[in-house]
């Protein structure tokens, strides 16, 4: 049963037993007035993306008379559809979430009730709900093009699973258009639960191979990097790394990381504005599908 049959269907005693069904005011109609409590859903809070993300929205949303339910799915889509019914259960007024889905599906029924819901970071196509996320495609493209003119010959890069999530899907699509050459393509997919292990060994096999440059398609790989050559950094030393996401130990590390920025700031209050208004003007809101641009921070 997808979460989303919480605000789709009522279901009789027996069924709601079977499934596991928590009536709630919202689903049947009945809720009365705002309890002022906005649901986040991210993957990892403790990713410095998602954790500034969840400040600036926070602070919007503190000044605007709001408090936050914050949740992590760890990209459990099981996880995550439970967080959903549970938080449409505590009666929150609207829900920003960054998926971990493979599939609208799993979210249409918010759509088609009309449940206020702000993508962020990641998206689904043809999917007319509002939605923040950054020129992924774009930012991926300017740092391929950024390792050439810094004398990269065969630049490599390290994503993440899963891959289908929108922003990594698009970054990977920008890495493949910038390249020269489209036989020097080369990708290591490193496990989103055992990141440091994965590039490790995918360090270990492009050791001796004719590359020199990586680009990452987030911090936590570029992080890991750093940590690996810090261990055993033979062989490495004329690499040149640049990630999506900039965060502040890049300027100081060796070797240095160039980063393509996000405007995270921008992105928390823009999802918090854009939620508000679907609370103030339900009949006349119109779904927006906002896409800020990246900054190239050279190193």
């Amino acid at each position: 049963m997808n979460v989303v049959s919480i605000v789709r269907h009522r279901k009789s005693k027996a069924q709601s037993k079977e499934l596991n069904y928590i009536p709630n005011q919202y689903a049947r109609g009945l809720r009365i007035g705002r309890t002022n409590t906005i649901g986040v859903i991210v993957p990892d809070i403790s990713n410095i993306f998602y954790g500034k993300l969840c400040k600036a929205i926070e602070q919007e949303a503190y000044l605007k008379g709001y408090n936050l339910i914050i949740s992590n799915t760890y990209e459990d889509a099981q996880k995550e559809k439970k967080l959903i019914s549970d938080l449409i259960n505590r009666n929150i007024d609207g829900l920003i979430l960054a998926s971990s889905f493979d599939d609208k599906n799993e979210i249409e029924g918010l759509r088609q009730n009309d449940f206020p819901l702000i993508l962020v970071d990641r998206t689904f196509e043809n999917f007319n709900v509002d939605s923040i996320t950054v020129s992924n495609k774009e930012g991926a493209s300017k740092a391929v093009e950024f390792l050439y003119r810094s004398g990269v010959k065969k630049p490599v890069c390290f994503t993440i699973s899963p891959v289908y999530i929108s922003s990594i899907s698009d970054r990977i699509q920008g890495y493949l258009g910038a390249l020269k050459n489209q036989h020097d393509a080369k990708l290591f997919q490193i496990p989103h639960n055992n990141i440091e292990e994965g590039v490790a060994a995918a360090l270990a096999e492009l050791k001796h191979q004719d590359f020199d440059g990586i680009f990452c398609v987030n911090n936590n790989i570029a992080k890991a990097i750093l940590k690996s050559l810090a261990i055993n950094g033979e062989g490495f030393e004329n690499i040149k790394i640049i990630s999506f996401d900039d965060i502040e130990v890049f300027d100081i590390v060796h070797p240095k990381i160039s980063s393509i920025s996000q405007p995270i700031e921008e992105m928390g209050k823009k999802a918090v504005m854009l939620l508000i208004d679907r609370f103030d003007n339900p009949e006349g809101h119109q779904p927006q599908q906002i896409v800020m641009d990246t900054v190239l921070i050279e190193r």
